[in-house]
């Protein structure tokens, strides 16, 4: 289960725009771009840092994966980041595998 549960699903054109950045920065910044706008947002903006949070989270669990496998896992996790930033542009709901949860504890403060 999703940890928005019950938030309102249109959001504010500054914030899909943040979370938009956050997931496709990753194809030139790799992890600095999401980290930058998880920073620089504020606390308000709950859903674009959720979605920031999310984004940085799964360029480092890519790093990771693209190390064990020499790099071979890099397109399929660029994939996922072109994927999130299309859904989060219209506003849509998008959680990655493995680290929404954390995203959501961290920026909703309850689990999934």
């Amino acid at each position: 289960m999703s940890p928005r549960t019950g938030l309102v699903l249109h959001h504010e054109s500054s914030e899909r725009v943040a979370a938009t950045l956050a997931h496709a920065g990753t194809l030139v910044g790799w992890f600095l771009a999401p980290l930058l706008v998880y920073l620089v947002l504020p606390r308000s903006a709950r859903w674009a840092r959720y979605h920031a949070l999310q984004s940085l989270l799964w360029s480092l669990l890519g790093t990771l994966v693209s190390l064990a496998t020499c790099g071979l896992a890099i397109p399929v996790f660029l994939a996922w980041h072109v994927l999130a930033a299309i859904k989060t542009l219209t506003g849509e709901e998008y959680d990655y595998p493995l680290v929404s949860e954390v995203a959501g504890r961290t920026v909703y403060g309850k689990s999934g």
